[in-house]
């Protein structure tokens, strides 16, 4: 009985450690739904970083392209037409050919490690990222010069940052400083007070064809079922309509609390089925209802999905090289819910919510 007794509690213990060591293995991975426009928004963008910085990521992710997916795309896709405009303006302004870039970035990265206060280090370094089609980390490295640097610059060094950056007129009219984005109101700020000196870029566009393509065949087909059921309200799509509009409304009230705290608003589940419906036409909630276009959303769905899914990939497939602990990933709202769904299916994944931080 003993030797029993003894075996049980053995592999009790033997599971008990299984099941910590599991849980220390899990990255925490907190998905801020974002405002890609908050320049008129009263929040407290510096409760949101303290939040954030309490739960002390490693790493920071940005909705950016990696650099590398860029030569992937046709020149005529709008991400690398957007990019384009910005590496032509710094190439136009300094033209020296790279040299050994990734040796040289990272040379300059541990430089300002050390020293964050090397001005002209920092300026070549937002220059090589540049040149190198990382648009997340150019822009933070432009946002530290613009926002933090500036005010210290010596008189050669004002010389030489207009002379390899143009005025400031001409940065905010590229895109390049963005004062509203919710990069410059709260991500690169934290990642600035971290004291870490980069982002880490995670979007995806591999399925951005198909996925215009199915986003254009579910308007055409919601429009035809919206002038149906202005032509008869008591018809199957009229009900249908109705169903709608009635779901994707905040009350009064609701609404006067999400204005109260904007990004705690948009952590919440009502939040995230209300941004669903917005964007898809009243969303999965109501496949298979008279008269809805349930299989054209369908396919709708499917690319978001592909998109979703490839953010997760390149989320988790760095933080796992970095053998990150906890992340925080910065992401346009409409993206949060689905990529919880996603990341939940992970068991090395442990997903909170941004309203649970302290």
């Amino acid at each position: 009985m003993k030797t029993i007794l003894n075996f049980s509690f053995a592999l009790l213990l033997l599971f008990g450690i299984s099941v910590n060591s599991k849980a220390q293995n899990q990255i925490e991975i907190v998905i801020v739904a974002s405002s890609h426009d908050n320049s008129k928004s009263t929040q407290n963008f510096q409760a949101i970083i303290d939040k954030l910085k309490n739960f002390k990521p490693d790493m920071v992710f940005g909705e950016y392209l990696p650099a590398t997916d860029y030569a992937t795309l046709s020149d005529d896709h709008w991400a690398k037409q957007g990019f384009a405009k910005k590496v032509n303006y710094i190439t136009r302004l300094n033209p020296e050919p790279l040299k050994n870039s990734a040796a040289s970035i990272k040379k300059r990265q541990k430089a300002l490690t050390s020293f964050p206060y090397y001005h002209k280090t920092r300026m070549d370094l937002a220059v090589e990222y540049a040149k190198n089609w990382d648009r997340g980390n150019f822009d933070y490295q432009m946002f530290v010069l613009e926002n933090q640097m500036k005010t210290r610059f010596g008189k050669q060094e004002q010389a030489t940052y207009s002379k390899m950056f143009g005025s400031l007129d001409s940065l905010k009219k590229l895109g390049i400083i963005r004062p509203g984005s919710e990069y410059s109101k709260i991500y690169f700020p934290l990642i600035y007070q971290l004291g870490q000196n980069q982002i880490y870029n995670m979007d995806c566009q591999t399925y951005d064809k198909p996925w215009g393509e199915a986003w254009s065949k579910m308007a055409s087909a919601y429009k035809v079922m919206a002038q149906k059921a202005k032509a008869d309200s008591l018809s199957p799509e009229g009900r249908t309509m109705t169903a709608i509009d009635k779901y994707w409304v905040y009350s009064n009230e609701e609404e006067k609390k999400f204005s109260a705290d904007e990004y705690a608003g948009m952590a919440t589940a009502k939040y995230g089925e209300l941004i669903e419906a917005w964007n898809f036409y009243g969303g999965r909630k109501f496949y298979g209802y008279a008269g809805f276009p349930t299989e054209t959303l369908k396919d709708m769905v499917a690319q978001w999905t592909n998109r979703n899914e490839g953010m997760c990939k390149n989320v988790i497939e760095q933080a796992r090289a970095k053998n990150a602990k906890r992340v925080v990933v910065g992401v346009g709202a409409a993206h949060r819910v689905w990529m919880e769904e996603i990341l939940a299916k992970n068991s090395g994944v442990k997903i909170i919510n941004y309203n649970d931080l302290k």
